[in-house]
């Protein structure tokens, strides 16, 4: 997976340009799982670097739905997800800067976390992943397990720029229903105008909604609190800069620039796009993450205890599907003719049907707030699974965990055949 290296094994990030490479060293997030008693067995697939919803390299080749293998299992951490649907392991590490671990969770049946940033630092060489968007973490089909999970890998590094208290570790350990019921605020709505909500998105959070309501939880719907879609184009442009901070040590050490030919293209445009993405763009960016969170402390949890959306908008697309036009393709093979504005435009058309069946999971990762992907529905048009996500105010993952266990103590879960 990437940004978990293992000293001996590969290092690609799932990309041609790294198919030889090999991890020298362990990294801070093996170092952990080592320490905790785990024992690394191997690497899962991902999209080169990262960058999609959907896990389809040109080094590896698609990865596939346990449930059918017609479809995509999700993305990034799209071999993570298959590697425990399929019954390989119980638990898969898996990295998350725009979903990466609720999207495939969502798909493929099973329970993804994206922590509260800095719960489990990556520090020094990585605290700064993706200026704190990208986080680390698990896939499971327990919640004890992802719950021990949290519990064995938080931390605190007093160097690191992101600080999270630690959680008590008693009650991770563990841990119990709610004792208490909840104020549950829900959204049927999208975070983005242009972009639909299929039936299957909203059955599955008002058969949660329904679930909630018969635990005695007071289950309010509302207008989902912000406008997203300057967000994602802010995530473009971090993206883009980003990519290239990340590759410019390689073409220092070749001294050549990157084409086409070297990486995929979706990675060739964020990379030229970075080379013209003003630095006050940015800040700017950084900026509109931070009051994203405040929108979401005043809109939602200032009255509510979590928050429940569909984790995906769709269930997952099918191997081979068109999710970039030829034309976008013929803009991105000479991307570095456009000036900045015209190259985030460019991305963001590449990405946009992607984002039709995951336009939730990004914010999470630049509010810094911490959201669960649960296993809860399946769609009677295609048997594919899609989970409903709850999302709380930071270092409220105990909480989260705690209401998730009712759902699987109650029976609400649907698990990849492997684990009926």
């Amino acid at each position: 997976m990437l940004g978990q290296g293992h000293a001996g094994l590969p290092d690609t990030a799932s990309s041609r340009l790294f198919a030889k490479s090999i991890a020298a060293n362990d990294s801070q997030y093996v170092k952990s799982l080592m320490k905790a008693g785990l024992t690394p067995f191997g690497q899962t697939a991902s999209p080169e670097f990262g960058f999609k919803n959907i896990t389809d390299s040109q080094l590896y080749g698609d990865t596939r739905n346990v449930w059918n293998r017609d479809y995509y299992s999700g993305g990034s951490s799209g071999g993570a997800a298959s590697s425990v649907a399929s019954g390989m392991f119980a638990i898969a590490g898996a990295s998350d800067g725009g979903g990466s671990i609720r999207i495939p969770a969502s798909f493929s049946g099973l329970i993804g976390l994206k922590m509260t940033r800095g719960r489990m630092p990556q520090g020094p060489s990585g605290f700064r992943g993706w200026q704190g968007a990208s986080i680390s973490g698990a896939l499971t089909v327990s919640v004890r397990d992802t719950a021990a999970f949290v519990a064995q890998m938080q931390t605190v590094q007093e160097a690191a720029p992101y600080q999270a208290k630690l959680l008590d570790l008693t009650a991770l350990t563990n841990l119990t229903e709610l004792s208490k019921r909840l104020k549950i605020a829900f959204s049927l709505a999208s975070p983005i105008d242009e972009i639909e909500l299929s039936q299957d998105a909203k059955n599955a959070v008002l058969k949660a909604v329904k679930f909630l309501e018969g635990q005695g939880h007071e289950v309010t719907e509302i207008a989902f609190p912000l406008n997203a879609r300057s967000l994602i184009q802010s995530y473009y442009a971090m993206n883009a800069a980003e990519t290239v901070a990340m590759l410019e040590p390689w073409e220092r050490a070749n001294g050549r620039q990157l084409t086409a030919n070297d990486i995929e293209l979706l990675s060739y445009a964020l990379l030229e796009a970075g080379r013209k993405a003003p630095v006050s763009r940015y800040i700017n960016a950084l900026d509109e993450w931070d009051a994203a969170a405040a929108v979401f402390e005043e809109k939602v949890f200032e009255q509510y205890d979590l928050f429940l959306t569909p984790t995906t908008a769709k269930t997952a697309p099918k191997i081979g599907e068109e999710l970039m036009s030829a034309e976008i393709r013929g803009k991105m093979k000479h991307i570095s003719e456009f000036d900045f504005p015209e190259q985030v435009a460019i991305i963001e058309a590449a990405f946009e049907r992607s984002l039709a069946y995951t336009p939730y999971n990004f914010i999470s990762n630049l509010t810094g707030q911490p959201a669960l992907s649960l296993p809860v529905y399946v769609s009677q048009e295609n048997n594919l699974p899609l989970g409903v996500q709850l999302w709380g105010r930071k270092n409220s993952e105990i909480t989260l965990l705690s209401l998730a266990l009712e759902f699987e103590n109650h029976g609400q879960f649907v698990l990849p055949e492997y684990y009926r």
